[in-house]
């Protein structure tokens, strides 16, 4: 009886919660899909926001790709996403150089997709002489690269983590991410990044600014707590962690980022959802 109460009042409590939230911020890896398996329920969860007239954004860590990769992949899910609706890392460390340090000469530890972003931003790329050093998560990592990151590292070179992710969940299990890379790097040089994505300041002003809303009318939605719930913490965000990527029920035991709701997946969350609006 006590197990069946305590239940009830945690759907309560999360349906008053929820009726509250006028933007979603939904993460992919891990939260909407699993490499090219999309989750049971996630487009229902989107057709419950249409439906209630909820706003909603996805943000991504991961700076493998980019945002016509990621509307791609969601379309042929089966949802067609307009452009504006995709939110990446790469666009927050690119805002924050264009406004800081627009003419430093950048050298990208990357993925071709990110590199992409950087020239349609007119960007100063270049492999010799570096003044920025971004790394972002490198699938055809080189070690040739790798060093001569270090290299500039060592020189001087301004160190900048494009996110902060050390796995990236796929079906065969994790994948070492940006977070991993730079530890790497820090170990050679002794020098540590400065990350952007979630959960920095950097990307939760950047939401504030793009969406129009207040912290305390935003819901993140996501599977990892140290950056999809950790972007929560200091300010009045709603923090959602859903348990079908990373994030275990254990590891809310031995954490001190604690997420404001939990459920199993988006599916439950939209079934909470709809009731809190009915």
């Amino acid at each position: 009886m006590n197990n069946l109460a305590n239940k009830l009042n945690y759907i309560e409590n999360a349906r008053s919660i929820l009726k509250n939230v006028k933007c979603f911020i939904l993460d992919l890896d891990g939260t909407f899909y699993l490499s090219d398996r999309i989750f049971d329920g996630s487009i229902d969860f989107l057709k419950t926001l249409e439906a209630n007239n909820i706003e909603f954004r996805f943000f991504t860590n991961n700076s493998s790709k980019n945002t016509r990769f990621y509307i791609n992949k969601i379309k042929n899910m089966g949802y067609d996403l307009d452009e504006n609706m995709m939110l990446i890392s790469n666009q927050v460390i690119i805002s924050y150089i264009k406004d800081k340090m627009p003419n430093k000469r950048i050298f990208i530890l990357g993925n071709e997709y990110l590199k992409k972003d950087f020239k349609e931003a007119d960007l100063n790329l270049v492999e010799d002489s570096a003044e920025v050093v971004v790394v972002g998560f490198d699938t055809s990592l080189r070690y040739d690269n790798l060093s001569k990151a270090c290299r500039f590292i060592r020189n001087g070179a301004i160190f900048l983590g494009v996110n902060p992710d050390f796995n990236c969940p796929t079906v065969d299990g994790f994948i070492p991410d940006c977070g991993s890379i730079c530890s790497l790097i820090t170990a050679s040089t002794g020098v540590k990044p400065e990350f952007f994505g979630k959960p920095s300041k950097y990307t939760l002003d950047y939401v504030l600014k793009n969406t129009g809303y207040k912290d305390n009318e935003i819901a993140f939605v996501g599977d990892r707590l140290y950056t999809d719930i950790a972007i929560g913490e200091n300010n009045d965000s709603i923090t959602i962690l859903v348990l079908s990527g990373e994030a275990k029920v254990e590891d809310l035991g031995k954490s001190e980022i604690q997420p404001t709701l939990v459920f199993n997946n988006l599916k439950e969350v939209g079934e909470i959802l709809k009731r809190s609006k009915s």
